[in-house]
């Protein structure tokens, strides 16, 4: 009886033991993810598409494994390529803070090519922009994307990527980032809203003169060939979506297929909350069906004046219609 009294208690210590360490295993596993996918603000749950969710998470893994492993993790990242794209869609590259490319998935020929002045077909300067979300605007962009005009392996055409990236420091101390895109990407409702606060940021702090990098081709604030809007309160064109006149328009004039005047339904519901999004019904092309999109915006000052911002985005498409 005393053996097996015995017995009990080493089988009840053991256990206790495994499930300390099994504990301990994800409390770090959770601090991992917290450090590498950003600020608590960072969700991955946030994305309207499952792919998306996907390519942040192994992006983040990757990152991980570049800290623990440092280049040795790029033989890892060819020999298991498949295991770290997203449908065969996406692909990962590593550059050091100086624009050096250390393993391109997609392009291996650029590898230990300096490319920091390299601009996509927009001309974007595609690494000072992902160095610009990374160490600037982490609280509105955790997961560091950045949307550009680029070339898929084996394609002529540019088409537009959006690619999320996170900062890694190498055993050796070198500071890097590991990204990965999407090609042909889903559209996700969080990129917009992403580009809007950043541009109500900019212009609470520069004022009008921001309202140049917010028209600019080459800035961040364009995506999938749509632009952001300003208007003041009573519905005047700031900075017009679509047009660029003398005279402003009235944007709360606007009616879309339905009847309805969605910019001023976006300013009726901005006097209670910071930000919100409204639909409209669009019509993309002469004879087409009429299609549902989403227009995000927030309050924001401009020169010590309130305005809004925002833009107009496709809204997450069922399953059957992909």
């Amino acid at each position: 009886m005393s053996r097996e009294r015995d017995f009990n208690r080493q089988r009840r210590w053991f256990r206790g033991v495994i499930s300390a360490g099994i504990l301990l295993a994800v409390v770090w596993a959770a601090s991992r993810i917290v450090k590498l996918t950003g600020e608590a603000g960072s969700d991955p749950h946030r994305y309207d598409y499952q792919a998306t969710r996907m390519l942040v998470r192994r992006t983040a893994r990757a990152a991980e494994l570049l800290e623990t492993k440092g280049e040795a993790a790029f033989a890892d990242f060819a020999a298991g390529a498949d295991s770290w794209s997203v449908g065969g869609d996406s692909y990962l590259y590593v550059y050091d803070r100086e624009g050096v490319n250390l393993f391109h998935g997609g392009y291996p020929g650029l590898a230990e090519q300096d490319l920091h002045r390299l601009t996509d077909l927009l001309g974007k300067p595609i690494h000072r922009l992902v160095l610009d979300q990374l160490d600037n605007h982490r609280e509105t962009n955790p997961h560091g994307w950045v949307h550009y005009l680029w070339p898929a392996p084996g394609s002529l055409p540019g088409t537009w990527k959006s690619s999320c990236h996170f900062p890694a420091t190498l055993p050796d101390g070198r500071e890097v980032y590991v990204g990965s895109g999407l090609d042909f990407p889903l559209v996700e409702r969080e990129f917009f809203r992403i580009v809007v606060d950043q541009a109500a940021r900019l212009l609470a702090a520069g004022g009008r003169a921001g309202l140049s990098d917010l028209k600019a081709v080459e800035g961040p604030f364009i995506i999938y060939d749509e632009s952001v809007f300003v208007l003041d309160l009573s519905g005047r064109a700031i900075l017009d979506p679509a047009l660029d006149l003398a005279v402003p328009r009235d944007l709360f004039a606007y009616r879309d297929l339905a009847g309805n005047r969605p910019l001023k339904e976006l300013a009726r519901r901005l006097e209670e909350e910071e930000a919100a999004w409204v639909l409209t019904l669009d019509q993309e092309r002469a004879g087409g069906d009429p299609v549902k999109k989403g227009i995000y915006g927030r309050r924001a000052e401009m020169d010590g004046q309130p305005v809004i911002v925002g833009a107009i985005c496709d809204l997450p498409r069922p399953a059957w219609m992909r």
